[in-house]
């Protein structure tokens, strides 16, 4: 029996209108040649200068930084100028002297000879006919230069060119290039029939037609992408970008303002050199042009937790509270203020209305961020009671004060649609939530309509708490393929091209239609049991022990544990796969308490926990298993039995329209087979209705740029024969009814 049963006239909560947001992170090439339409790649020479702190090893071609994180190193300057050749008898080098400011560690010695050197852009740059193209560069030399600028293909074919004459000391030349054909793998060349020598210190390449037609803008596509999802909030600039993996890779405010020719070069612990121009600045214009608002991310004194971390001294973490107070003076403050005055200077005399949110670090907890939050969170309150802050930990279990947690979920679909109700038991007088970042992870990496299912499926839950969740956003957003790093990610892009997976199109759904006010309801469905598998993982007299296969469904484990550290610890349905793959459960029992705890991706999920005391040296542990049962014995006393939550074929949530009295349903039908669903209503329901459904003939359907529509929304009437709807198998759904 389905059914869904729903009461208009019963107001549970209003809707939350921060609830559907978007996250950006630069991750996957998502800044430079991505968002920000920059089509020169290493456009500043800086892309292979080492990390100051960081060890470079050529064989492996990784850097290690100071505390013993390592990372790839694919551009290192020893090996070649990154994303730059020269063609005939052209001949460049790098030089570290007679750089354009202090900012820019190198500049580019060039001496043509009737040669060329070319940029390559982010896999080719893509140039449109009668599309208008504005490059400039600085350069410096003694004697005249008179040098040509092409857009061309690999072989030579000129699409745009001008010429202009270097001389002098360092002077900002332009031109304006027009293409008169379509090409996406187009190069821009710079070529001169001089022997004398001259030295680049900057150089860029941007579309005229940009987003808002900003001069250092975004990329139309892409932003467009965006505000078509109607987000009410964009998180920026991360991510993990914010902590950095030592001191000088943290993310610092003060390098991403000013003209972009000076500002400082950020190497991303994503693997790659960001330009910084994707900045401060430009993040809040962008939200001003979008009409939405804007959450800062900061960091708090601290790296990457997870990438060997650095913990800063009292007098780093002080500048990095004033970097925290100069960003926020930069939007907010009066233009005849020092920093009000510096976002003057840059085009933008009034103040940025669009900053409502603050997030103290990133992905941050423990003891050590316990201690940052409170620096930041008092002194920033204190002097800025108009924002709402958000906290990356529950400090609140500490004793701290807090109004906003941002959690984070990485795990598959089976994980969101099993805890699609996992905030409903929250105290709604404690803190608002914030789910910053989630995404089904877990096999469906590129993007499926699998994964679109279970994340929907758990929004649904978290639409009928938006009085206690008030914001939601899906990371990572952008990923261009030739540079991946994480997937799945929403937008899908090359140097000319975009797609959104099928949780972009989910998303979009959602977001358009909202209601004002959720209502009484009740969802009446069948459910599959969620049935682990795997091995047995302990640890005797020091070594680590595996029991079982993997592929199969261990039922029972028998043995004595070692607990001469104080802690019994033992795995169960273990898939041995590791990092964001990971699968297993765990049972830990130390101090008196004991817990079993689901690891999935970069999830977690506390299914029970208890008391459970220890002596001696070892212990006996049983553990026994069936589907989705388990029962823990220790020394022969149950310490814990549970059942796991099973996947609900039918997940829903309603919501009224309180102006015009339409009701909104969501439904999501994770099952392969079509579903008849009653509809009950303490008003009468009306024999047709409108409905949009996401689907596909597969759960592992997806988009692609081949085929970038395989996967969206189609929108139709339908009939409710008996007050009843037939729900498509594997399938999104907005139902909606007048009054």
């Amino acid at each position: 029996m389905y059914r869904i049963t729903f009461s208009p006239d019963k107001k549970i909560c209003d809707i939350s209108p921060a609830l559907y947001g978007i996250f950006f992170e630069d991750i996957n090439r998502a800044g430079d040649g991505g968002l920000y339409a920059e089509m020169l790649i290493n456009r500043a020479f800086d892309d292979g200068v080492i990390p100051q702190g960081c060890t470079y090893h050529s064989k492996r071609r990784t850097i290690t930084s100071p505390t013993g994180w390592e990372s790839s190193f694919p551009c290192a300057e020893t090996e070649g100028i990154y994303g730059w050749s020269a063609l005939g008898n052209a001949r460049m080098t790098l030089t570290d002297q007679n750089t354009l400011n202090r900012a820019r560690k190198r500049a580019l010695k060039v001496c043509f000879h009737g040669g060329a050197v070319v940029n390559h852009g982010f896999g080719g740059i893509s140039v449109t006919a009668g599309g208008t193209y504005r490059f400039y560069l600085f350069a410096v030399s003694e004697k005249p230069v008179e040098i040509t600028v092409s857009l061309q293909s690999a072989t030579g074919k000129i699409y745009a060119q001008q010429s202009l004459t270097v001389e002098g000391d360092y002077t900002r030349y332009d031109c304006l290039l027009k293409s008169d054909s379509d090409e996406n793998e187009a190069v821009l060349a710079l070529h001169s029939d001089s022997e004398d020598t001259i030295t680049i210190g900057f150089t860029s390449l941007f579309p005229t037609d940009t987003f808002h037609n900003r001069e250092n803008g975004l990329r139309r596509d892409l932003a467009e992408r965006l505000t078509a999802l109607h987000p009410a909030f964009l998180r920026f600039p991360g991510g993990c970008v914010v902590e950095g993996f030592s001191k000088e890779t943290a993310y610092r405010f003060e390098d991403t303002i000013g003209p972009v020719w000076e500002r400082r070069p950020h190497w991303l612990l994503w693997g790659y050199n960001a330009t910084g121009g994707l900045g401060f600045h430009e993040f809040l214009q962008f939200c001003e042009d979008a009409g939405i608002d804007a959450m800062y991310v900061f960091n708090c004194g601290m790296t990457c937790q997870a990438r060997c971390p650095d913990y800063f001294d009292a007098e780093l973490l002080e500048k990095m509270y004033q970097d925290a107070v100069h960003a926020i003076l930069y939007a907010s403050a009066p233009a005849d203020t020092e920093w009000g005055g510096k976002r003057a200077a840059n085009g933008h005399p009034e103040p940025f209305k669009c900053l409502k949110y603050l997030e103290i670090g990133n992905e941050n907890y423990g003891e050590e961020y316990c201690r940052r939050y409170r620096y930041f969170y008092d002194r920033l309150k204190a002097q800025f009671p108009q924002y709402t802050y958000i906290a990356t930990d529950h400090v609140e279990k500490n004793g701290l004060p807090v109004e906003t947690v941002d959690d984070h979920y990485y795990s598959d679909p089976a994980f969101f649609a099993a805890n699609h109700e996992m905030y409903s038991g929250f105290d709604r007088d404690g803190a608002d939530i914030y789910v910053g970042e989630y995404a089904a992870t877990i096999g469906c990496k590129n993007g499926t309509l699998y994964g679109a299912l279970g994340e929907a499926a758990f929004l649904t839950g978290i639409e009928k708490v938006q009085d206690r969740v008030k914001m939601t956003s899906y990371a990572p957003l952008f990923n261009n393929p030739a540079y991946t790093a994480w997937e799945p990610d929403l937008i899908i892009f090359n140097n000319h091209a975009s797609y959104g997976i099928p949780s972009y199109y989910m998303l979009e759904m959602f977001a358009k239609n909202r209601g004002s006010y959720v209502c009484g309801q009740q969802v009446m469905t069948d459910y599959d049991r969620r049935c682990g598998h795997g091995v047995f993982r302990y640890t005797f007299r020091g070594e680590s022990v595996i029991a079982g296969s993997a592929e199969k469904n261990c039922q029972y484990f028998s043995h004595e544990a070692d607990i001469r550290n104080g802690q019994l610890k033992v795995s169960f349905w273990d898939t041995c796969a590791q990092g964001e793959d990971q699968d297993h459960y765990d049972f830990v029992c130390e101090g008196g308490r004991s817990a079993v705890t689901h690891y999935i991706g970069w999830s977690r999920e506390i299914i029970c926990e208890g008391k459970c005391e220890l002596s001696g040296d070892l212990a006996q542990v049983e553990i026994h298993t069936d589907r989705d049962e388990f029962e823990i014995k220790v020394n022969g006393v149950q310490i814990h039995k549970a059942v796991l939550k099973p996947l609900p074929h039918i997940s829903a949530v309603c919501t009224v329209d309180g102006a015009t009295g339409k009701r909104i349903v969501k439904i999501v039908n994770i099952t392969e087979k079509e579903i008849r669903t009653e509809l009950v209503s303490d008003r009468p329901i009306p024999d047709r209705g409108f409905m949009t459904t996401l689907t596909a003939g597969s759960l592992q359907a997806g988009n692609s740029f081949e085929d970038p529509q395989a996967v969206v929304p189609v929108s139709r009437e339908v009939e409710l024969t008996g007050g009843a709807v037939i729900v498509p198998a594997r399938s999104v759904n907005i139902l909606t009814f007048p009054a």
